[in-house]
């Protein structure tokens, strides 16, 4: 079994940053944005700061001690700053780049490029390092978690809903459809079911985000703090939590 670690991006990881971000977006895009010198551009704008590839927006997947992976993400309504940040590195190089449509918007941490070299696939480390972002947008502060997937990359969209992004729309990039995907919360890794006779142990699941129980119509109901607001908890629901302590209801 591979040993899988998830660390901050530092300045030495941008040609890896680079690389990922051209893998993501497509030579044809790539070519587009930063001209037939894509690859070096890309580099640059990943070792400086306040770019939308800087190393700083950057988690790295290390799959036995060897970078593998990167993804990169930040909070949406700093895109245009980001963006300007990034434009201002490719005309160093390339005069007339083709700025994309608006991938993200205020509201949402964006997770705007994510990927692992092909060689270290199939280890798990994606999903690793798909969920530390998340993770991180959460704990920013930001209710939703945002990407785009291509409309014919099945198996992307199907990890992503997995791992809890539900549809919620279509975005443009470079005029091309993409399914806009998010996520509220982080993956359950606990759960525990309500019946109702059992609020010790559900109180102790949920700590101090559970209020006392409740009849109605001879049921017992629960009143739970949730990331939006409240929900209401009927016998029968699940309670979920994430590595976060975040807690929901299915």
């Amino acid at each position: 079994m591979s040993n899988i670690k998830i660390r901050p991006a530092n300045m030495n990881d941008a040609p890896l940053i680079a690389q990922i971000v051209a893998m993501v977006i497509g030579e044809d895009s790539a070519t587009k944005l930063c001209g037939t010198g894509y690859p070096g551009v890309l580099e640059e704008a990943a070792a400086a700061e306040g770019t939308q590839y800087s190393y700083l927006n950057a988690l790295v997947a290390e799959v036995d001690g060897v970078a593998a992976g990167a993804a990169l993400g930040y909070d949406g309504a700093n895109l245009h700053q980001l963006r300007e940040g990034t434009l201002a590195v490719i005309r160093n190089s390339y005069s007339t780049p083709s700025i994309p449509d608006d991938e993200t918007a205020p509201g949402e941490f964006y997770i705007d490029s994510i990927g692992i070299l092909p060689q270290y696939r199939n280890h798990g480390a994606g999903k690793k390092l798909l969920m530390a972002m998340v993770g991180k947008g959460l704990a920013l502060g930001n209710g939703k978690v945002g990407l785009m997937v291509d409309f014919g990359n099945s198996g992307a969209a199907s990890l992503y809903e997995r791992c809890g992004f539900k549809p919620v729309g279509e975005k443009l990039f470079y005029s091309h459809k993409m399914h806009h995907l998010q996520c509220t919360h982080l993956q359950a890794e606990e759960k525990i079911l309500y019946t109702g006779l059992n609020y010790p142990q559900v109180k102790e699941f949920c700590g101090d985000k559970i209020l006392a129980p409740y009849i109605c119509m001879g049921f017992s109901m629960l009143s739970l703090i949730v990331p939006d607001g409240f929900a209401t908890v009927n016998e029968g629901d699940t309670i979920c939590r994430d590595g976060l302590g975040n807690l929901w209801v299915e």
